[in-house]
């Protein structure tokens, strides 16, 4: 990008640094932002059905507060740094004592102030506050650019308008709200010109005009590939976030798969043994689900499972997991519901799936086995012992309840009727 300059200096009226200020922030944004595009990856084409359910803003957040602190010791440490090294500069050019000590002292708080945010940073929750702090961080820059260039004895415009590029370059770089970048690098280049023109009147008209549309072409184009950055990282969330849900979803159900299921239970396992509230488990098994296949054929049997599992969920609350766990097995995981109210639901689950065809004519039954977490539980002894109670159902006639809290329990037949408990 740097063989642009010749073409800049055969431009007639175009000064040599200003040809130099061009060259560096053509240089500047390819460097920085050009790579991005290299390595942007080809992504999944997701349904737009898709895209609107998965377009979740608190989940994209997430998504990019993760990358920020996979990348943050970059985007950090190298303005620590640059601001540090810039104390030569200054110390060089002002003279006089008392000025080179205030910004001695304001330099090494900021780049101190960074570096602490360096190691803090995996400490911050949510995107919307690494968002505030470098917004503050960004403003003290600015203000500290300002108050600096204001101090010097007889500052080059020019070269201070390359500085102002520098910024806004950062700015567009460093993960933000575009609320929030655009506030900076208004305020940034509005600030910057007035100041110029009140300090700088040596300046003249036709180079403070031309700092003036270098920085705003610089700011558009950064913006211009900030977007555009941005969006392709969208599009990154999304795809991942698509691929997640095709993985971890049944294809024909539309119930978890077995494998997400097992990493979910764990997880409510834990928090809910750790928060003191019950667990339940549910195993349900579609009686005579085999003779539906070999009268009216495997697609209808595809569809009763369907229906089931919609007829299931319609009886769920949003916490809840439906899973398929084989064939004609699913797995219902309830956090917060203890076995009374458990068993309710899978009691209101077998009269929705009994009392009404799932397909012209055919009206199908389930059987089901309910636990509930104790002090010992695992995922797998759960597992194991609602699909005995649910074995003990199919035994007892199908079409039934069967649950259990330390000792098994029995309960509920075709007819709705409570049977006795086992006390």
């Amino acid at each position: 990008m740097l063989c642009m300059r010749p073409f800049f200096t055969k431009v007639k009226g175009i000064h040599s640094l200003h040809c130099e200020i061009l060259a560096k922030t053509c240089y500047y944004i390819h460097t920085l932002f050009y790579a991005n595009r290299q390595g942007k990856m080809s992504y999944v084409e997701i349904p737009r059905s898709s895209v609107h359910r998965n377009n979740n803003e608190a989940d994209y957040a997430n998504y990019r507060l993760k990358s920020v602190i996979q990348s943050g010791p970059l985007i950090i440490a190298l303005p620590a740094a640059f601001n540090f090294l810039m104390l030569f500069a200054d110390w060089n050019i002002i003279q006089e004592q008392t000025t080179r000590i205030i910004i001695l002292f304001i330099r090494v708080l900021y780049s101190l102030s960074l570096l602490l945010l360096l190691v803090r940073i995996k400490k911050i929750r949510r995107f919307s506050i690494f968002c505030r702090i470098i917004t503050l961080f960004e403003t003290a820059c600015v203000v500290i650019f300002l108050y600096v260039f204001t101090q010097y004895p007889n500052p080059d415009f020019m070269i201070q308008t390359l500085g102002v590029i520098t910024i806004i370059i950062t700015v567009f770089l460093i993960p933000n709200t575009w609320k929030n970048m655009l506030a900076i690098v208004g305020v940034t280049e509005v600030s910057f010109l007035l100041l110029s023109k009140l300090t700088m009147p040596a300046a003249g008209t036709m180079n403070f005009r031309a700092g003036a549309v270098y920085i705003t072409i610089d700011a558009l184009l950064c913006a211009f590939f900030s977007w555009n950055r941005q969006k392709s990282q969208h599009m990154e969330f999304l795809a991942r976030q698509e691929l997640d849900r095709q993985s971890s979803t049944d294809h024909l159900t539309q119930a978890v798969t077995r494998f997400k299921l097992e990493e979910e239970a764990d997880r409510w396992l834990h928090f809910c043994r750790r928060q003191g509230i019950p667990l339940s488990l549910i195993f349900v098994d579609v009686d005579n689900l085999k003779p539906i296949n070999d009268k009216y054929g495997h697609l209808a049997g595809d569809k009763v499972l369907s229906e089931i599992v919609f007829r299931i969920r319609a009886s769920l609350r949003n916490s809840d997991i439906t899973a398929r766990w084989g064939g004609d097995e699913f797995v219902l995981l309830l956090p917060d519901s203890d076995l009374a109210k458990t068993v309710e639901i899978s009691e209101s689950v077998r009269r929705s799936i009994e009392n009404s065809p799932v397909l012209d004519g055919v009206t199908v039954t389930c059987s089901f086995g309910v636990v509930t977490m104790n002090g010992t539980s695992t995922f797998e002894t759960m597992i194991h012992e609602a699909d005995e109670l649910m074995y003990r159902s199919k035994k007892l006639g199908r079409n039934r309840v069967e649950y259990s809290l330390m000792e098994a329990v029995s309960n509920s037949g075709r007819d709705d009727e409570g049977a006795a408990a086992n006390q």
